[in-house]
């Protein structure tokens, strides 16, 4: 079979999703990695500008509460749009809005570039919150896109970009400032039209949500159908521990120049090589090492162990005396970022489906943001008395708190497969991993009793004959082409149902082609 389909419970809305056996994916592979380059691009540009920014906004006489203050700004105003354009992705596409953020974006870059006081900086650098769904519009539309099996491996990708991107983003910005404090901001606005561009000529829809657009206009006519799911409200638990998340991140993106500068007085080249460092750090472990780990150890495991590595280290490198021990312990705080990174879209797919999907990451998103905005200001005014301690021990306890309310989170997550759907093995096997997926049983092969072997056998063979095979004369064929049907299964309890949830996929499939010739004989 060319496809596997993968049927949705959630909602008679949905019919089926069909999936590339190679690839996971219900889009061409060259759809992804457009994503990808697209996310790559836009943390390109950010991570270009990011460095530079204290220095630019001390150009008009800000002090350390003022730079926190913009950084604040940003987070203020996507705390609030973030929701609206979760919505809207939901009414209107995943590409539309991830278009539209895009040019949103470049537009308030450009502004940033081109101010004359710490007003319009202040003005333009909130204008840019506004837009600040680019990340999350990736992971939705991935999620969509990706089938239960392949959306972890994915994800781990999507969390690698960023750190690709902070290799070359903060050197470049800091060589860039050599020209002008406001050029790496300029650089930044023109790549998020260079992005748009190549979302608007080689990015398609996502399939998944055009299916539902086609469902819901076909109610509209009078047909059956099923209601929007909710939001779960346990949702909020985990929306909880991404507002912590997000103050700690906040605090380190906003306070790494000025506790840099104060404790070991680097210059904004010097920041963007410490940012490139940590960025290496965080591409390593996002390419080689979150997939596997989450696949052996569960999303909730690396996710807590994440949280707690980055929390950690972050307070050792405040505490640190000696800028190389520094530099370390700042990267290996990245290494748990990027574990962090690479399990959040899949704990947050377990809360959604294809109808909410837009509105539940959004959420989340908002509780994210929310925390970067009390970060930075919290972090500045506590910079103002003592800029090389106190903010990393913010930072710190609310990593540690993130922690214990990501663990908590999981007992109430819906309990959902990774893509948001119900795992559909009601034919006599979804009681092989029981209610936790994290859960790591290996199964003993079964051997059989003489009966079973006999009854096995009489049940196929009887079915091969009705069914018209010339299961005697050429048994040897037969035998062979059994054999080629049943693939070999995994020995791992969950990984061991999800190959039993494909291979009913494929027959559904065989099935189909079938039909139409079933009076033919074999």
């Amino acid at each position: 079979p060319r496809s596997i389909i993968t049927t949705m419970e959630t909602s008679s809305l949905f019919d089926s999703i069909t999936f590339d056996p190679g690839t996971g994916l219900a889009v061409p592979s060259v759809a992804v990695y457009m994503v990808y380059l697209t996310i790559f691009i836009d943390s390109l540009a950010a991570t270009i500008s990011t460095p530079a920014l204290p220095y630019y906004a001390r150009k008009f006489g800000a002090n350390n509460a003022q730079i926190g203050y913009l950084f604040a700004a940003w987070s203020f105003t996507s705390t609030f749009c973030a929701p609206f354009l979760g919505h809207v992705s939901d009414l209107i596409g995943r590409r539309r809005v991830l278009l539209l953020s895009l040019v949103g974006a470049g537009t308030a870059a450009l502004a940033q570039g081109a101010a004359t006081s710490y007003t319009m900086l202040f003005a333009a650098r909130a204008f840019s919150g506004v837009w600040a769904a680019v990340g999350a519009s990736a992971q939705v539309y991935l999620t969509d896109v990706c089938s239960p099996a392949s959306l972890t491996s994915y994800m781990a990708k999507l969390s690698a970009v960023p750190g690709a991107a902070m290799i070359f983003g903060p050197g470049l910005g800091g060589g860039l400032s050599h020209f002008g404090l406001n050029v790496p901001i300029l650089v930044d606005g023109c790549l998020s039209f260079a992005a748009a561009g190549l979302v608007s000529a080689y990015l398609p829809e996502s399939p998944v949500w055009e299916r539902l657009k086609n469902q819901e206009r076909s109610l509209k006519k009078g047909e059956s159908g099923g209601p929007v799911t909710p939001t779960p409200r346990s949702a909020h638990v985990l929306g909880f521990a991404q507002f912590l998340n997000g103050i700690s991140f906040s605090t380190a993106v906003s306070m790494t120049t000025i506790s840099l500068n104060a404790k070991f007085g680097l210059d904004s080249l010097q920041v963007g090589y410490v940012f490139v460092s940590m960025a290496i750090a965080m591409l390593c472990t996002s390419i080689w090492f979150a997939a596997p780990l989450t696949k052996a150890l569960g999303m909730y495991t690396v996710a807590v162990a994440g949280t707690l590595i980055s929390g950690g280290f972050l307070v050792a490198m405040a505490l640190s005396s000696n800028i190389y021990v520094a530099v370390v312990f700042l990267m290996i705080s990245r290494v748990g970022t990027a574990l962090k990174g690479a399990t959040s879209g899949p704990i947050t797919a377990q809360y959604s489906d294809v109808s909410n999907r837009g509105q539940v990451f959004s959420m989340i998103q908002m509780y994210l943001n929310m925390g970067r905005l009390v970060g930075p200001l919290a972090a500045g005014h506590l910079a103002t008395e003592d800029p090389i301690l106190m903010p990393w021990l913010l930072a710190g306890a609310c990593n540690m708190l993130s922690a214990i309310v990501l663990w908590l989170s999981k007992y109430s997550s819906p309990g959902t497969s990774s893509h948001g759907y119900k795992v559909l093995l009601a034919r006599g096997f979804s009681d092989i991993v029981g209610d936790d997926s994290e859960n790591k049983v290996i199964l003993d092969d079964e051997q059989g009793s003489q009966a079973d072997y006999e009854e096995l056998g009489q049940f196929v063979g009887g079915l091969l004959a009705q069914r018209h095979y010339r299961w005697v004369s050429h048994k040897e064929a037969i035998f062979k082409m059994i054999d080629g049907l049943l693939p070999e299964l995994h020995r791992e309890a969950h990984d061991h149902v999800a190959d039993l949830e494909h291979l009913q996929a494929h027959v559904r499939d065989m099935k189909k082609e079938f039909h139409p010739i079933n009076e033919r004989h074999f």
